[in-house]
């Protein structure tokens, strides 16, 4: 079910991923209006900053590919990178198994990403399954149909090892970077429209992250705990 950006404000502080959002989109400026959008500071500020952590290839190489490499190696498990054009993150996903047929492809895995706008990262585990159409000649692929059965939130069953083992690379690497937890990067923000989705409607984790989390599939976890204990006020009044 959709929800729009709201937390207890008495128990948790999140307003600095609102803040992020803020700074770096045009909040209520649709990008259909065309020079308007695209001439906000932030915007500008945010391409500079994508063109700089992905597009400049030292860079890339020295503030991520690297740092995935050696997590690879050290959980001993294939890493493949998503870090896409203009999503303003760095992102990639463990294949923890992978049954391929001649028409079917399922597999299990774990997608992670470090916003490039802000101090946040976030994990989810998917499960998902391909159905592959050949062309009747050649038997080559035509054709790919993807769906994903259920996203997994929290450290669960299988996945409950390494989503742990991963948050703490993460954090190890990324000094004071938070986790984000589902309800809040699952979240509809009104006015949000972000550079690289034609969709007028996005969700927070559209505006940190990426386009790689499937929100009409089956949730799978704790959805209003965890992950929230890097957010609670101290001293709440």
């Amino acid at each position: 079910m959709d929800h729009n950006f709201s937390y207890r404000t008495d128990r948790y502080n999140f307003w600095a991923v609102y803040e992020a959002l803020k700074s770096y989109y045009p909040l209520g400026i649709e990008r259909r209006e065309g020079g308007i959008y695209f001439e906000y500071s932030g915007i500008k500020e945010l391409e500079r900053i994508v063109v700089d952590n992905i597009h400049e290839k030292d860079n890339y190489q020295s503030r991520w590919k690297q740092r995935v490499d050696n997590w690879s190696n050290e959980l001993e498990q294939k890493i493949i990178g998503t870090t896409y054009g203009q999503e303003p993150s760095f992102s990639a996903y463990i294949e923890l198994s992978k049954d391929e047929t001649k028409e079917r492809i399922f597999e299990k895995r774990i997608h992670f990403a470090i916003s490039l706008l802000g101090p946040f990262y976030t994990i989810f585990a998917a499960d998902l399954t391909t159905l592959v159409e050949r062309d009747a000649d050649t038997k080559n692929n035509s054709q790919q149909y993807q769906q994903t059965h259920r996203n997994i939130i929290s450290p669960y069953k299988e996945y409950s090892d390494l989503f742990i083992n991963l948050r703490a690379l993460i954090e190890r690497a990324f000094n004071g970077y938070k986790f984000v937890p589902f309800m809040i990067h699952s979240a509809l923000l009104n006015g949000l429209q972000v550079r690289y989705r034609d969709e007028s409607s996005n969700r927070i984790y559209h505006g940190l992250f990426n386009q790689h989390f499937d929100f009409s599939s089956r949730i799978v976890g704790d959805k209003y705990e965890y992950g929230f204990d890097q957010w609670v006020i101290e001293n709440p009044n």
